[in-house]
């Protein structure tokens, strides 16, 4: 337990005040006992995997921040994989396209952990977590964890059902036979395309809006003159319209003013409400 840690540390856009307590939860017995503690007593309590979507408050967060990045254990089986929530979604990439599995080329890139993944069914290069997913198992808001069967979840464009209900623990995905050599090469080239076309070199959370229906986010935001504009440390990306970069003091405060700008004169300029892939905490 870390007392008054930065929240900036705990986030790729490294930002955020101090939490309160922070709490690294070693198995998700141990975090099911924490939070229905917390519970007991009322602390308010909070759950953040690798903190690739995620903006997080300047005044930082009361009670007690859990950080599932020390829940990594993994058993393969064929074709398929348990693994707890913390794993790293591109390492579990590799390591599966290392195998011949066919199934996560698409997420060789992405920053963030499985749990994060499940629960916004992440996707790039036109694949997505979904297909993958057998079950999951999930920590409820009274902190019991129960199995979840793939029937029992609903998904769709960077949705899952359990979100606002639960959070993923674990998962067990599923993979097909393929060409080693074409899965790894595949990967490869997915991982150019992002250092082309997205801001690796400054700190961001990835993509800022979802795309509309049969449109680009990036596009829309380009088009109607945002690239390159800054409120305070925040600036929307000169490389991809559609991040918003920590040019080194940001604050959550200024990605806000930038993201509720953007929005308005979205709305006003193409009559489209652009809606946001990131999360942010705030004290209710």
């Amino acid at each position: 337990m870390e007392i008054n840690y930065p929240l900036d540390r705990l986030n790729t856009w490294k930002i955020g005040g101090p939490a309160e307590a922070v709490y690294w939860p070693q198995s998700i017995v141990d975090l099911s006992i924490v939070w229905q503690r917390a519970q007991a007593a009322k602390t308010p309590i909070w759950l953040i995997g690798r903190g690739s979507n995620l903006l997080l408050p300047d005044e930082g967060l009361p009670g007690i921040t859990l950080v599932t990045t020390s829940l990594c254990a993994i058993e393969w089986s064929e074709y398929s994989v348990q693994v707890e929530a913390g794993y790293t979604l591109a390492r579990l990439s590799q390591e599966v396209g290392e195998r011949g599995w066919s199934g996560l080329e698409f997420a060789r890139g992405i920053p963030g952990s499985v749990g994060g993944a499940v629960m916004m069914n992440a996707g790039a290069h036109g694949g997505e977590m979904a297909p993958r997913i057998i079950s999951i198992t999930a920590l409820w808001a009274d902190g019991t964890v129960k199995k979840l069967e793939r029937a029992d979840l609903e998904f769709g464009y960077r949705f899952c059902s359990l979100r606002g209900n639960a959070w993923v623990v674990a998962a067990q995905l599923e993979f097909s036979p393929g060409d080693r050599e074409q899965i790894l090469s595949r990967m490869k080239e997915n991982l150019n395309t992002r250092a082309v076309n997205q801001p690796l070199e400054k700190p961001n959370a990835g993509s800022i809006f979802r795309n509309p229906p049969g449109d680009s986010a990036g596009r829309l935001i380009e088009t109607a003159g945002w690239k390159g504009k800054r409120m305070g440390g925040a600036q929307v990306s000169d490389k991809h319209a559609n991040f918003i970069v920590n040019n080194g003091d940001a604050k959550a405060k200024d990605v806000l003013a930038l993201i509720e700008a953007i929005t308005r004169d979205i709305q006003s300029k193409f009559g489209i409400k652009l809606q946001t892939e990131v999360a942010y905490f705030k004290e209710a």
